[in-house]
């Protein structure tokens, strides 16, 4: 047994059991990827996946205990590894951070500032949806993650509220509602709308909306901030979107209006892989990002290994 092996069965389980896209995602070849789990359960002398014909369906009751396992282990190995960081030289490595950008603007802010202060730490940004931030984190791809609310479901990450997302309505100039004195829902449901994508947290909220209002909007498209914005000046509707700079890349073709009256405030959350131990350069960044939040009160929560996601004292 490796860590290499450890590491697949955490991977191939983060990847929905699928062999193809774990491989991919690893740098390397499905049936290698196959043969490694095959020794591993020949090793243990038990089956980790069920499987349906050459597929994997899930995971059995062993290979679910023997995954968490592997995943307290290679936690273990990260902090070790992050040692030298706190102890040698802290102001050198790298800090890789998920986030999905729509929802908080001000992390453009505080990567300047930071490599401004930690000029030899290498930066590396990867754009996710919430769900997939969660699973980027799971698997060790990045140290930090900015989400929306589904960040806080999942058992072993480790959430901090730092920011709120207004939501918006970017109208195209054309559309009456452009130079209403006030917007409500009925006026909104009058026309066709654009919003975030079925199962989103940004959905949730406008579908909420107006349901306890009574009323059925005709909502044509879903898709992100950035498209939803892009399809309004177009004049295919007027986009819902939880965006604060939502509108302005379409400059005069559309009219930005804040709802956060009618659809309220979503809540942004950093968050991490609980039982981490956090280097000198990431609590700076941390509180760059996210003033409000104590750096001790950070590192204790981040370090615990508690299985409830811990969320610190702080109203946003």
């Amino acid at each position: 047994m490796d860590l290499q092996q450890l590491r697949i069965i955490r991977h191939t389980a983060s990847c929905g059991f699928n062999l193809t896209r774990a491989a991919e995602e690893m740098y390397t070849s499905q049936p290698g990827l196959s043969r490694r789990i095959r020794e591993l359960e020949e090793e243990l002398g038990i089956e980790l996946f069920i499987r349906t014909g050459r597929r994997l369906a899930g995971m059995t009751e062993a290979g679910k205990e023997v995954l968490e396992t592997a995943c307290r282990i290679l936690a273990e190995v990260g902090n070790i590894q992050s040692v030298p960081a706190r102890f040698g030289k802290s102001g050198t490595g790298v800090l890789r951070l998920a986030s999905d950008l729509a929802l908080f603007p001000p992390l453009f802010s505080a990567l300047k500032r930071f490599h401004k202060s930690y000029p030899q730490v290498r930066l590396e940004v990867r754009r996710r949806d919430t769900a997939s931030v969660a699973a980027t984190l799971l698997r060790d791809e990045a140290d930090m993650g900015i989400g929306g609310e589904r960040l806080r479901s999942f058992r072993d990450i480790i959430v901090f509220p730092c920011a709120q997302s207004p939501y918006r309505a970017v109208i195209p100039v054309a559309n009456p509602l452009a130079g209403a004195k006030r917007l409500t829902l009925e006026a909104l449901a009058r026309y066709p709308l654009l919003a975030g994508a079925v199962g989103s947290d940004e959905r949730l909220a406008v579908d909420n909306a107006f349901t306890l209002a009574g009323i059925q909007p005709d909502i044509v498209l879903g898709a992100d901030a950035h498209c939803l914005a892009a399809c309004a000046a177009l004049g295919l509707g007027v986009a819902l979107v939880c965006d604060p700079v939502a509108g302005e890349a379409q400059g005069k073709a559309v009219r930005t209006r804040n709802v956060s009256g009618l659809f309220g405030f979503s809540p942004v959350f950093l968050g991490m892989r609980r039982g981490r131990l956090l280097k000198d350069f990431e609590l700076m960044f941390i509180r760059l990002l996210a003033p409000e939040l104590d750096p001790e009160t950070v590192r204790q929560a981040a370090n615990s290994r508690e299985p409830a996601p811990y969320v610190p004292g702080y109203a946003i």
